[in-house]
This record gives structure tokens, sequence and C-alpha cells, in this order.
């Protein structure tokens, strides 16, 4: 049985490693030629490797499927699942050698999400910002408790920002002149984007006198202040809030809530890190039912296409369950779990029938 075992296993493997390598070099390959923007070639594969950790996320469901119809087929063509059968190893035993390498690749995933990815991502943001863009003043660091910007002479903290209505909650200034001596540091409880400018709400202003160094003090109730950043540039900072490390995600959503901002996105986010992990153990169970199917009965080539139907529409349904949870129609966990659940309960239902 143990020989057996690592058998089964190292095809399981062998089809695995290929699958994935595959799978994420024509996704890689794809979208380096099909991309269209004004990066030089050598810009274009960089750009496209920081991305690499996120195709293997996306790539392990499918890959998952295609390895266990792959293994579990070619056993059945060779009429080696037969031979199992004959000296009373049954498909359940045989799916049990092979899941404990499904369920790695899971906590694989997890971790990839939650360790490998903000650090690509934050390298992939400043690649993007310094050198093709050429904005060497750039700064973007959302992991803190307080969201840190800086663009040119300027350096702002943001407590919160909400996109939906356009405003930030909690904004601090600093300005400085050419020789990066502090000018002007500003306080603001709000700040809301009003046609081209953000006008300030309920805040402080210090002046710093280069004559005297004194700083000079006044309160404001409103006033306008003129920064190049709108809206739209701000927005970059759900997308990095997005690909936080799991604790620093929760930390950033609770602050959310405290200043009474949407979170919905970000708890649907959150709640699919899970469940994303755990999508290649339902594309596993549900490739063994149409994988031991008889090959030479011409059954094989059929039973993988209605596999990869399959996942088709579980993607789709997955897709369509986080968009109902950020715009509101589903809880947040619900919308992360439902098509998990779904899928789930139908292998279930198919695996019965073969008799697992």
């Amino acid at each position: 049985m143990q020989i057996l075992a690592r058998y089964l296993a190292a095809s399981f493997f062998k089809n695995l490693v290929l699958a994935l390598v595959g799978l994420t070099g024509l996704f890689y390959f794809q979208t380096l030629i099909t991309q269209v923007n004004d990066f030089t070639m050598s810009q274009r594969i960089l750009y496209q490797l920081y991305d690499i950790p996120a195709t293997l996320v996306m790539i392990a469901p499918p890959s998952v499927l295609l390895a266990t119809v792959l293994t579990l087929s070619g056993f059945s063509k060779t009429n080696e699942l037969v031979a199992c059968f004959s000296i009373g190893i049954s498909i359940r035993q045989i799916m049990g050698i092979l899941f404990p390498l499904v369920f790695v690749l899971c906590c694989f995933s997890l971790v990839l999400q939650d360790r490998i990815l903000p650090a690509f991502s934050e390298k992939k943001n400043v690649f993007y910002w310094k050198e093709i863009k050429k904005r060497q003043d750039f700064f973007l660091d959302v992991k803190q408790e307080k969201i840190w910007y800086r663009s040119h002479r300027m350096i702002y903290h943001l407590r919160n920002f909400d996109s939906r209505n356009e405003r930030i909650l909690g904004i601090g200034v600093y300005l400085f002149d050419d020789a990066f001596d502090l000018v002007e540091q500003i306080q603001a409880a709000e700040a809301r984007w009003v046609g081209k400018e953000w006008m300030l709400q309920d805040g402080r202003s210090t002046r710093f006198d280069k004559e005297t160094g004194y700083p000079v003090t006044e309160e404001f109730r409103q006033r306008s202040l003129q920064i190049k950043e709108g809206p739209a540039d701000f927005k970059m900072i759900e997308r990095e809030a997005e690909r936080l490390r799991i604790k620093d995600l929760i930390r950033y959503i609770r602050s959310n809530k405290e200043s009474g901002i949407d979170s919905r996105a970000f708890e649907v986010k959150l709640h699919s890190r899970f469940s994303l992990s755990i999508i290649p153990v339902i594309m596993f169970l549900l490739a063994v039912p149409f994988a031991i199917s008889r090959a030479r009965d011409g059954r094989a080539g059929r039973d993988l296409m209605i596999a990869f139907a399959i996942t088709f529409f579980y993607w789709l349904g997955y897709s369509v369950s986080l968009s109902m949870g950020q715009n509101g129609m589903l809880p947040p966990v619900l919308a992360a779990w439902l098509p998990t659940l779904v899928f789930g309960g139908l292998a279930m239902v198919l695996l019965k029938r073969i008799g697992v």
C-alpha cells in the first residue's frame, strides 16, 4: 500500500506541477502580448513578473482539477485503477492519498496571499510609479493605522478615505520648500472634493517663520487645499488595502467602521482570502467523479470538458457572488462562501453517485 501511495502521489504531484507551470506561463504570456500600454517590452516583462504570485493563486484550482483528471484517467487507461479495485483499494482510499497534497496546496495558497502577495504588490506599485511614471517622489503606505502618501514637496497622512463620497476623514499635510525644510503643517477633521480642489473643514494650520523660527498657528472652519492628487489618485489606496496582510486588513476594516465608512468591499475581500484558498479542494472533489470514468469507452475527453465547464460556472458564480457582497445584496461572509457551499454540495452528490 505504501508503494502504491508513493507512486500515485508522485504521479499526481508531477501532473500538478506541470499544470501550474503550464497554465501560469500561458496566462503570463497571454497578458504580456495582449496588454496595450506605453510600456517598453522590458518594462512589461518586469511589471508582469510581480503578478506571478497572484496568478499562481488564481491558477491553483484549475491546476488541481487538471492534475486530478490527468492522473486518474491515466490510471484508468492503463487499467491500473482496475488493478487497485481488484486488491480491495477503493476510490475513497485513493482520494485519501491525494487529498493531503491538495490540502498542502490550499495552505500554500493562503500563505501566498497573506505573506508574499503584499510584498510583490508593493514592489509592483513602486516599479510602476518610479520606473514607468518617473515619479521618484511618490510614496504610499497603507500598512499602519494612518495612510501615508508623499507627492512632490508634500507629505500627507490620511486616517481614512471614503471613495464612495469622495472624502477624507482625518488628514494631515506637511508642506516643504525646495530645501525640504518644513514650511507649514495642516491638520483637518475632514476633506471633501469640491470641483477641482479639496476643501478642508474644521482644522488648524501652523506656519514656520524662516526668520524667527517660531510657529504661527491659526484655526479655520473651511479652507481649500491645492494639491494635484484628486479622488481618482487616492482610489489606489483601496487597491493597495485589498492586498494587505490579513491582520492589517482586519485593522483597516475596523478603522473604517469606527469612522462610519462602508467597508463591505473589504470585508468581502477578507473572507474571500479563505474561501479562495479552499477552492482547490472543491475542484478536486468535482474532478474525481469524471476522472474515474472508463477512458476506453471514449468518455474521458467528454468528462474533461464537463469538468472544465463546471469550473467555468463555478468561477462565474464566485465572481457574481463577490460582486453582490460588495454591493450589499449579500452579507460578506455568505458572498465569499456561497459558491463554495453550492459546488461543494454538488461534488458530494456526484461522489455519492459513484459510491464514495
